[in-house]
């Protein structure tokens, strides 16, 4: 008997976890700008906060995306996010970076990553860069500049290892 109700309170578990993921989804779609083709891999330990913009038949695995409230991150068309991904519009200003929030200024830029771009897992990308159309970032990358189109980067700092044919 003891078995049988561990069971059924596993299920019950579950099937709760599984409609608080799915509204959670909802609630992203509704508050962010998401082509109704976009999908989330592992949508619990994914976190988006701010103003951004993701193109049709892109996915984004994991990670966070996060922006200010003068700063946007723009996704473009069938994109390919990994796992643990930190896509950041907002960074600590070096002359004043820490203590009370509403002392400190904050710096945001926009983030714009363009078309069929594979963002490996483990991946940092900060404010202010730009990635080109059919761009590569290897996984464990920091991106501090800007990835032209068609290139492979990697590494920390990421750097352009070679352009594609």
């Amino acid at each position: 008997m003891k078995g049988l109700i561990k069971r059924y309170i596993r299920t019950i578990i579950r099937e709760l976890r599984a409609e608080e993921l799915s509204n959670k989804e909802q609630q992203y779609r509704n508050a962010f700008e998401l082509s109704e083709s976009f999908s989330f891999g592992d949508i619990e330990h994914t976190h988006f906060s701010g103003n951004i913009n993701i193109g049709a038949h892109s996915y984004f695995n994991s990670g966070i995306i996060q922006t200010g409230s003068n700063s946007k991150v723009t996704i473009g068309e069938w994109c390919a996010i990994g796992y643990n991904v930190n896509i950041l519009a907002t960074t600590h200003d070096v002359n004043n970076p820490t203590g009370p929030e509403d002392g400190r200024v904050m710096p945001e830029k926009d983030i714009v990553i363009g078309d069929r771009v594979w963002v490996g897992s483990n991946v940092y990308i900060r404010e202010g860069i730009t990635i080109g159309d059919d761009a590569v970032i290897g996984a464990n990358s920091v991106v501090t500049k800007d990835i032209p189109t068609r290139t492979v980067a990697g590494g920390v700092p990421a750097k352009v290892l070679y352009a594609k044919e």
